[in-house]
């Protein structure tokens, strides 16, 4: 199966690509130039989402909020109260929609392929929140019934993506891929795959004010690609006789140029207010200057109580300006930017702050001083100016002494409300390069014949040389001496040895030394460290540094499941511990100038506990959510959901563990409603299970 989760968990981030299991995801094709989402609208102040985005083409839509409206899709109790006005918080539902466009195909044995392309608003927690609110282009494709192990090419209004379908007793889920990229910056939309929006194609003309009619299959244009189609290709994605069958027709494509479409044309182009700023002087009085941003062509006014209504002027990219004057040196607690263009009127209300302005941000190296200057537009009462983290200015400068590391920027706030950030210029020296440091190891004690290894690894800075050299003790002969370790064997006499280490680099030179202890041989002692409970699927290190009088190692496996040992002639070698119940017996064989001693380690693994503490699924939003606990903590865990009373059948989904042993999965418009037993199985990659768990379904 190739699959990815429904939605993404927000992360706060632009771009969210979900994991997709067995899937070999193409290289997008980059949009043709000019062929995009390209400008998102001001924020509608009813339910915090942005009133209008608008494509390449200049095709600007709104969201479809008309409940009653059977062209906004709406199915019954997607909105609290259809007859009452949509709110955020209380009355608005969880997704809607800038675009909404699907497909649908059958595939081989009774199943079906469906693509779903969205611009689409939401929330994060799935509840009408304010401050939740989220957009997000989606790109949604799933398709049942394909064959284990083959590649399908799938070809939609904005691109193409390849994927390899995973084998196993769940292939015939085929592909379950979702894309959501956007978030709680609402311009982080733009960048996703979907755009420019797609609209009915001629001859036939879509609902006057809308992209095309939700409950009529039609061909649709707009793709910058020029791909207006749904098609699937691969082996046996079709059955024969098909109507969806490709041209000629063959049973390894399918394809419809037929889309469900909605979108509604934007209707009110509201308005956005970018600052709002005053200055005072005694010369000049009181000013307000007002930026905002609206559609081109808008009609835009200021007004407020004791402000005269004032007309902004605007440009052809939708931007629009007025300069304020005020009766008095008063300066208004707040002033409305009204959009008179819209139906009804769209008005935003913002408090004027005066302009800080910072002349001088600055770091020298040499003194470790911050300096800092700024100043107010307000200079009939000028307001207090504080340097973020630093401290207040006086009489518009501030010095701070003793700053060890130059901040980025610096951000002035003034007791007015107004700000202003400026990147810090750096005056003074250079830093210096990271010093060398020689570390030659820590000293040693070796049997004679011993093979010795010198390790310099833990030396720092950017270092371009090594040199070994001995200092002290019966010569030996050292190799890779200009290398950061070198080695000799131990020679038949015993004593000590000194090993002088020096590294080299931008940052100078640095030595350092270390002993080798030379011992009288003496009859080995073999100690292969105490027995092991580990976690299966991790590695496993065995230790037999302990032992003594040993000039060599050999560990060898007497117990268990096979494992493959890496360094087994080294003193700590290393496995992974198979995904069984089994136990592991490893023997170690030392030896040395006065022969071999043997000791033996064994290592099982430790038993996961999972338990359940919600297993529930909504049959409203087809939604699952289940969550538990585990005993083996952390996200190297895994948990791996199954629909049914067994593993191997099903998978749901997967659940990674965090550092407290709690795990949850939650997935909204799944395709996997309970089975007949209603019963779900949980396993773990650390080996637990938990079988023929109950369902509790709910509307």
């Amino acid at each position: 199966m190739a699959r990815a989760e429904k939605r993404p968990v927000w992360a706060w981030v632009a771009l969210v690509t979900l994991g997709v299991l067995g899937m070999g995801l193409g290289a997008h094709a980059a949009h043709p130039g000019g062929s995009h989402l390209t400008t998102v609208g001001p924020i509608d102040p009813s339910n915090g989402f942005p009133v209008w985005y608008r494509d390449a083409n200049g095709v600007s839509t709104e969201l479809c909020l008309e409940p009653r409206n059977p062209l906004c899709g709406f199915a019954p109790g997607d909105v609290p109260q259809p007859d009452a006005p949509l709110t955020v918080p209380g009355n608005f539902p969880h997704e809607a929609f800038w675009m909404l466009a699907g497909a649908e195909m059958d595939t081989a044995g009774g199943g079906r392929a469906r693509l779903t392309l969205a611009l689409e608003a939401a929330f994060a927690r799935d509840e009408a929140i304010a401050g939740d609110q989220i957009s997000f282009g989606r790109i949604r494709i799933r398709v049942d019934n394909l064959r284990p192990g083959a590649t399908y090419r799938v070809t939609h209004p904005y691109g193409v993506d390849v994927f390899t379908v995973e084998a196993g007793e769940d292939a015939e889920r085929g592909i379950n891929f979702t894309e959501d990229i956007g978030g709680p910056d609402f311009a982080e939309a733009l960048k996703s795959r979907v755009g420019p929006f797609l609209t009915w194609a001629p001859p036939s003309s879509a609902p006057p004010g809308y992209l095309g009619n939700p409950d009529v299959p039609h061909v649709i244009t707009g793709s910058p690609f020029g791909t207006n189609l749904f098609r699937i290709e691969g082996p046996g994605v079709g059955a024969p006789g098909s109507s969806f069958l490709c041209r000629p027709p063959s049973t390894d494509c399918i394809q419809t140029n037929l889309f469900s479409l909605m979108g509604k044309r934007a209707t009110r182009a509201g308005v956005g207010v970018v600052r709002a700023t005053y200055s005072r002087t005694p010369a000049t009085g009181a000013l307000v200057d007002v930026f905002a941003f609206s559609q081109p062509g808008q009609t835009l006014h200021l007004r407020g109580p004791g402000v005269r209504t004032t007309p902004l002027a605007g440009n052809t990219a939708g931007q629009y300006f007025a300069r304020l004057g005020l009766e008095s040196a008063a300066v208004p607690a707040s002033v409305d930017v009204v959009n008179v263009s819209d139906e009804p009127d769209m008005a935003v209300s913002v408090k004027p702050v005066d302009l800080v302005s910072i002349g001088r941000a600055e770091y020298d190296t040499a003194t470790r001083e911050l300096r800092i200057a700024a100043r107010s537009s307000d200079e009939v009462e000028p307001p207090v100016l504080t340097a973020e983290g630093w401290g207040p200015l006086t009489a518009g400068s501030l010095v701070v002494a003793g700053v060890s590391v130059a901040p980025p920027s610096v951000r002035v706030g003034s007791s007015r409300g107004g700000s202003a950030t400026l990147p810090v210029t750096v005056v003074g020296p250079r830093s210096e390069p990271l010093p060398s440091r020689a570390v030659a190891g820590p000293d040693q004690s070796v049997q004679q014949g011993q093979a010795v290894v010198l390790d310099g690894t833990g030396s720092s800075g950017d270092l371009t040389g090594f040199s070994w050299r001995q200092t002290a003790g019966t010569p030996v002969t050292l190799s890779g001496a200009t290398l950061a370790t070198a080695s000799f064997t131990a020679p038949g006499v015993a004593g000590a040895l000194t090993f002088e280490l020096t590294v080299s680099g931008p940052g100078g030179t640095s030595t350092d030394t270390v002993t080798v202890t030379v011992l009288r041989a003496t009859a080995p002692v073999a100690r292969a460290g105490p027995d092991q409970t580990v976690v299966q699927g991790r590695t496993v290190t065995l230790d037999g540094s302990a032992s003594t009088g040993a000039a060599s190692f050999q560990w060898r496996q007497t117990a268990g499941v096979t494992v493959v040992l890496t360094g087994a002639t080294t003193a700590r070698p290393t496995f992974t511990f198979p995904a069984q119940d089994t136990v592991l017996v490893f023997e170690l064989t030392v030896s040395g100038p006065r022969g071999r001693a043997r000791d033996t380690v064994r290592v099982s693994r430790v038993r996961d506990t999972l338990t359940p503490t919600l297993v529930e699924f909504r049959t409203g939003p087809q939604e699952w959510r289940v969550t538990g606990t585990a005993t083996v903590v952390g996200p190297d865990n895994t948990v791996t959901l199954y629909v049914g009373p067994t593993p191997g059948g099903q998978v749901l989904g997967t659940a990674q563990v965090d550092a407290l042993g709690n795990w949850s999965f939650r997935e909204r418009d799944s395709t996997q409603p309970p089975n007949g037993t209603r019963t779900v199985s949980l396993q773990s990659s650390a080996g637990g299970q938990a079988l023929a768990v109950p369902v509790r379904v709910r509307r």
